[in-house]
């Protein structure tokens, strides 16, 4: 009796703070290994059987044919599940593979995914079917998908329709990975937006897109972010420190199609297309670069729709534009839309825009090209620098356009000193001013293109130092 009082007694003068820290469960790390000869074992750990904190290791070798593959669980934020090869490069994933991710902090690192294709529309979903359980705070880092075509289909419109990546759920991660040989129709990755659950949060950050051919057709973006259809539902994925190189798979580089995305600090090279707010509002164009190096087909960035934030990006010598605000054909929908009549695939009033101290050098600033009657409608041009050799003005209907734009604090940089003064619009002439070139501006470019290069993609492979390479030794 002596000694339980004694006990109680202790535990009566014990600080609760204490036990409060201690934790409740230790989670026990496990490792497994898996090589090509342990194909079932494999797709039996990834389905489910692997707990917080768990690795599984793929040996090296080809895991040729997979099929359906399930990596499913639920880990933890400081005890992911992981998924990766002992050795980058040397485990090899090829051959018909429908991969399906879902579960909570699950993470891919390291793995390589060449001659693989999906066998029915994604080789990679973010989801386990149709309506069922999504993926949450997982990760793909490190990783490489290379020349990831169905053999079957030929490399023309209508001949094939794969997306490479189907990312649903919320706040996962795409980073520091390699795409590249895209050739089949559809897309690289395709961010999908629930009417009901379409606040995504994701990260498509520090990977390489490596050269994609003109597809000759529509439906061969790299990034597509909703779709026509949940154009006005927000999505808030970001799109960061990316390096776009020679993807000239359609006009479309990057296809914005909903609302509040912010897509910031990539650099696009000598790529045939443009970044584009096709649908939806309140997106963030920020601090991007574009080196087109007058190839045909470069541009810039395309502006529909309304309130966007277009601000302190670099657009150099590309051939089609540098900026493009569109004539609309409809106004922006709202709840009671006749979508029938005025569908969500049409191009709506731009309006409520800024565009500030942004760069454009030998490229065409292009306002209200396109059909429709629906003008611009207050768009700020504040603090932007127009130069190089000579100007290239396209404006559309000016008379009516102009009323629709505000221009302050523009510096106008040509070596002919006259050419703002024969500009025909005042609203114009007077909201730029004549400036020597800026001599910082070659530094300022090299930077940009430094921090590109610094952190993207995975070091380990060829392709991926190859592409930086170039850029280093082209720019």
């Amino acid at each position: 009796m002596n000694k339980i009082h004694s006990i109680l007694h202790c535990l009566k003068n014990f600080p609760l703070f204490l036990f409060l820290t201690l934790p409740l469960c230790t989670i026990v790390a496990r490792e497994y290994h898996c090589s090509p000869q342990d194909i079932v074992t494999l797709k039996r750990l990834l389905h489910g059987k692997l707990e917080a904190g768990d690795t599984l290791l793929l040996a090296d070798g080809v895991y040729e044919h997979l099929g359906e593959v399930h990596f499913t669980g639920t880990g933890t934020r400081n005890h992911p599940i992981v998924w990766r090869a002992m050795h980058p490069g040397k485990a090899v994933i090829s051959g018909k593979l429908t991969l399906k991710v879902y579960g909570e902090h699950l993470w891919m690192e390291g793995l390589c995914f060449r001659g693989a294709w999906p066998e029915k529309h994604e080789m990679i979903s973010f989801q386990s079917q149709k309506g069922g359980p999504h993926a949450h705070d997982c990760r793909m880092t490190n990783c490489v998908v290379d020349e990831c075509n169905n053999p079957a289909h030929g490399s023309r419109p209508g001949q094939g329709d794969e997306y490479w990546v189907g990312l649903r759920g919320t706040n996962n991660r795409i980073d520091h990975c390699y795409f590249g040989g895209k050739r089949v129709g559809g897309l690289v990755i395709q961010v999908w937006l629930d009417e009901l659950n379409h606040l995504n949060n994701h990260a498509i950050d520090h990977n390489i897109f490596d050269e994609r051919l003109p597809f000759g057709g529509n439906g061969a973006e790299i990034i597509r972010i909703g779709h026509s259809w949940s154009s006005q539902l927000e999505s808030r994925t970001k799109v960061e420190d990316n390096l776009f190189f020679r993807c000239s798979g359609e006009n479309e580089i990057i296809s914005v199609k909903s609302c509040h995305n912010i897509v910031r600090r990539n650099l696009f090279y000598e790529s045939r297309g443009g970044l584009v707010c096709r649908h939806g509002h309140y997106n963030v164009i920020e601090s991007n670069t574009f080196i087109g190096h007058g190839l045909r087909g470069t541009a810039g960035i395309r502006i529909i729709n309304q309130g966007h934030t277009v601000y302190d990006n670099y657009v150099k010598d590309v051939a089609d534009f540098g900026l493009l605000v569109r004539m609309g054909v409809f106004e922006r929908p709202t709840p009671t839309t006749d979508i029938r009549r005025e569908p969500l695939t049409s191009y709506h009033r731009v309006e409520n825009v800024n565009i500030a101290r942004n760069v454009f050098l030998d490229c065409t600033l292009d306002l209200g090209s396109g059909r429709g009657d629906k003008f611009p409608r207050n768009v700020h041009m504040d603090n932007n620098l127009y130069g190089g050799k000579v100007p290239q003005l396209k404006i559309s209907r000016a008379d009516t356009l102009l009323l629709g734009f505000r221009w302050a604090d523009n510096r106008w940089a040509f070596a002919d000193g006259k050419s703002l003064e024969q500009v025909p619009y005042e609203s114009v002439r007077t909201g730029f001013t004549s400036v020597s070139f800026p001599t910082e501006l070659k530094r300022k470019e090299d930077e940009r293109i430094n921090d590109c290069l610094h952190d993207a993609g995975p070091s380990w492979y060829p392709a991926a130092r190859n592409c930086l390479r170039y850029v280093d030794t082209h720019r």
